[in-house]
Formats: structure tokens, sequence, C-alpha cells
């Protein structure tokens, strides 16, 4: 007899109802955790990307078949370095920006005596007058270039951390908030969850989860908070230091 095929929406939609139906009452924690565990197990990467940073492996882990939320702590808050981050980057952008000019224009004035360093370089040759000097302003430019574009990078990196979280935070609303132009602080809180597992080789056992869950919050006239996003579930039975998700 034919049967429809059912589609992944259908899957999680039927899934999130016996999740919703077995998981006790957790608050506001509990739908996104279910939503967690769910796409975790159908591998549906495309939902977790909206509201996680991690994902609850069925082929190394298993899949959550229940759970209960026994014990939520406290929010706690740091701050933003956003704005902080943003202004490095600009700066390290103009410097490098004004290097390349210098750099360029000596390159137009010196192009000759340039070529004829960089093939002394590599015929290890010995330069004097002023093609010596010409190598070693053209030597100091190179160095002078590497430290700028480290400068960059290690900027646009700090500011792509920091950032990650508040954009995904933010990218459920339609005319999300530019967070560059705000201080703020990122809450986080960890919770805690006696999970039902179904193992790899399908065993079922019993698990204690560490959950934890970040969401930015911007500061205005008033305080916009964004969503909670998953950041880390850990095996509370695992050792500290050991990698999970």
């Amino acid at each position: 007899m034919y049967q429809p095929r059912r589609t992944t929406a259908t899957l999680l939609a039927v899934s999130l109802t016996v999740l919703a139906a077995v998981a006790c009452s957790g608050g506001a924690e509990q739908p996104i955790l279910n939503q967690f565990f769910t796409a975790s197990r159908l591998g549906d990467n495309t939902s977790l990307q909206n509201f996680s940073t991690v994902a609850f492996d069925p082929r190394t882990q298993g899949t959550v078949t229940s759970f209960s939320i026994t014990n939520v702590t406290p929010e706690e808050r740091k701050a933003l370095n956003v704005k902080t981050f943003a202004k490095a980057l600009d700066e390290a952008k103009a410097e490098d920006a004004a290097y390349t000019k210098r750099k360029d224009e000596y390159f137009t004035a010196n192009q000759e005596a340039i070529s004829r360093a960089l093939k002394a370089e590599r015929e290890r040759a010995k330069l004097k007058g002023k093609d010596a000097d010409v190598q070693a302003a053209w030597t100091k430019f190179r160095e002078e270039g590497s430290q700028v574009s480290r400068k960059v990078a290690d900027a646009r990196s700090k500011l792509a951390s920091e950032s990650a979280i508040i954009e995904l935070s933010f990218s459920d609303q339609r005319s999300p908030p530019d967070y560059k132009k705000y201080d703020g602080e990122i809450a986080s809180k960890d919770v805690t969850l006696a999970a039902n597992v179904k193992l790899p080789n399908g065993q079922a056992t019993q698990k204690t989860l560490l959950v934890t869950m970040r969401r930015a919050v911007l500061k205005a006239d008033r305080e916009i908070p964004g969503r909670w996003i998953i950041t880390s579930v850990k095996d509370a039975a695992v050792p500290p230091g050991t990698k999970t998700s």
C-alpha cells in the first residue's frame, strides 16, 4: 500500500509535540530545548543554525527522547565590547589604508631599484649605495605590512567573536537593531536536565545534561533583549575540559 512520504517539517512538528508531552514544564527554557533536541535528532542543521551554535549529534551522542528541567541558574551578565572592537577594527583598517598608500607611492617612485633589490635577495647578493637604501626601506615596508595585516585580522576576529551571539540573538527580527551603535550586555544562564537518551548503539540511558544559554541585551532609552541562544550542551558526568557539544 502506498504511504505518503513525510517531510522534514512534518517530522519536526510531530517530534516537537512528542517532546512537549513527555518533558516537564520548564518555563521560558522549555520551547527552545524541545526545538533543539528535535532538530538535533533529525539532523536538521538548517533549523539549528537559527537558535544554536551547537548540536546534540545522534551519531556520537545519541538522541534525547525525553527530559525534565531540574535547575536553572540565576542570569549572569557581562558587558559587551562590540563598540570598542568595532572602533578598533575601523582604526586598523584606516592604518592599513594609509600604509598601502605610502607603500604604493614608494613602489611607483622606486620600481626599478626594488626589482634589483628583490633579485639581490634571491641571489643573496649585497647591494651598495642607493640600491642598498631602497632594499632596507622595502624590507621595512614588508615588515610593517605584516604587522598591520595582523592588527586588522586580530581586530576583525575579536569583533566577529563578540558579534556572533548578538547577531543570532536578534536574527529573528525583521529589522534587527544596529548593535554596533549600542552599549549592552551578554546574559547567560545554565539549565540542568535529567534526560533519557537513546545511545547510538540502541541502548537507553539516563544522563544529566548542562545546557548553557546566552542572549544579547542592548541598551538604548530602554533595554532591547534578544532571544536566548543555546551555546553549549555538556554531559555533567564527563570530566571538565573534555570536548563535547
